[in-house]
């Protein structure tokens, strides 16, 4: 039963499930299915991106914000940015820190390809992570077998809040493969990760870089 607004609530309910029917922006959405309770009562619950409105497994699934507050008429919730925004009818579990403490970890597997003028410029492959949030890197597999050069693979992150250069290595196809598995082991990161890469071949300018990491959240 929903409590007259703006009246806090002792938090007893362990799970809630709701759709997203307004994105405000990075940080915020609405789901007026979630609207009623009493502003507050579902601060500090974890928010867990159920499934995506377009059924794919691409981010934000299977990742979780902890919400920072909770505004009863509306439904809004704010948190920490996902690594990518959630959309309307992305659907959402808030879980109460009690389920929370006991529940398994959330691992998930992101795939894609990216395109770029590789030996114009170094150029982004992919961003892992969200920022100011501790995940765990299980796995980083890099398709080069697009490309013909020398291609440099760097790592850069926040270190002291300035965005530094953590990791570099060159690779061949010819010599190390048509894939790199360039994390093979928990790497954790407390920050976005950004992977970048530079060819020496001009051939391989607008050639795709495929790639997939496992990212769980901690």
């Amino acid at each position: 039963m929903a409590n007259p607004t703006g009246v806090s609530v002792i938090r007893t309910d362990l799970v809630h499930y709701g759709r997203v029917t307004r994105v405000i922006n990075n940080t915020q959405f609405a789901a007026s299915g979630l609207s009623g309770l009493g502003d507050g009562a579902l601060a500090g619950y974890l928010v867990y991106v159920l499934v995506k409105n377009d059924g794919t497994t691409n981010a934000p699934h299977g990742q979780q914000q902890v919400a920072a507050a909770y505004v009863s008429p509306s439904g809004t919730i704010t948190h920490a940015a996902f690594t990518a925004p959630l959309v309307v009818g992305d659907q959402v579990l808030l879980l109460h820190p009690n389920v929370q403490a006991g529940a398994a970890p959330t691992i998930a597997t992101y795939p894609g390809s990216t395109l770029a003028n590789w030996q114009a410029a170094e150029a982004v492959v992919t961003n892992i992570g969200g920022a100011a949030t501790i995940n765990k890197i299980h796995s980083l597999l890099l398709d080069i077998s697009a490309l013909a050069g020398n291609i440099d693979i760097r790592f850069y992150i926040d270190v002291n809040g300035v965005n530094v250069q953590v990791y570099t290595e060159q690779f061949n196809v010819a010599a190390d493969g048509p894939a790199l598995w360039v994390i093979n082991g928990t790497l954790a990161i407390h920050d976005i990760l950004t992977i970048t890469a530079q060819s020496d071949a001009i051939a391989d300018n607008g050639q795709p870089i495929g790639w997939e990491y496992v990212l769980e959240a901690a």
